[in-house]
């Protein structure tokens, strides 16, 4: 448990560093690290996840019991939610080049009848095992305690979206700067 708390500090330091590198300077201050501003999404995401994991025993309330069985069902419940996004997206691509007007063989329907009935289906499973997730999770927590994940969960995924935009207008403005230059 030590050690899990060691690289969640580690996570969210990582994560403060990301997030004031994000956030506009409000005197001449020097440029952040490069390794901050470089992180990818996915890594964003992890430094996010972690992030979570860490507030979640207080937010929650969370005894040291839940603790343990909590973060094992909460990473179902990410894992789920990721693996079903990547999978999406691949089927989405699949699509957009199937159906693209300049497509140099277009794709007959026929075969996006069946791209989207899997994209369908896979939607109505996503949800599915999504529910089982948030069901298995819901077992350990108290009314208040789900009703206070679900509002936490809300609150960081908005964090996140407002972090990623105010780092992309960053970048926007850094490289309108030295073009300048």
């Amino acid at each position: 448990m030590t050690r899990l708390r060691s690289a969640l500090s580690s996570a969210l330091l990582a994560l403060a560093a990301l997030i004031g590198a994000a956030l506009p300077s409000f005197a001449q201050t020097p440029a952040p690290p490069a390794d901050a501003a470089d992180l990818r999404p996915v890594e964003i995401q992890r430094l996010f996840d972690a992030y979570f994991v860490m507030e979640a025993q207080q937010t929650l309330g969370l005894s040291d019991q839940q603790y343990a069985p909590f973060l094992t069902r909460l990473r179902a419940l990410q894992d789920t939610r990721r693996r079903h996004l990547t999978s999406r997206a691949a089927l989405l691509v699949d699509l957009a080049r199937m159906s693209a007007p300049r497509a140099a063989r277009p794709a007959d329907d026929a075969a996006l009848k069946a791209q989207l009935a899997a994209l369908q289906e896979l939607e109505s499973r996503s949800a599915a095992e999504v529910r089982k997730a948030y069901t298995e999770l819901d077992a350990l927590l108290d009314p208040r305690q789900q009703a206070r994940f679900r509002v936490f969960e809300d609150q960081l995924e908005r964090r996140k979206l407002e972090l990623m935009l105010r780092a992309r207008q960053n970048a926007r403005q850094q490289r309108l700067q030295r073009r300048q230059q």
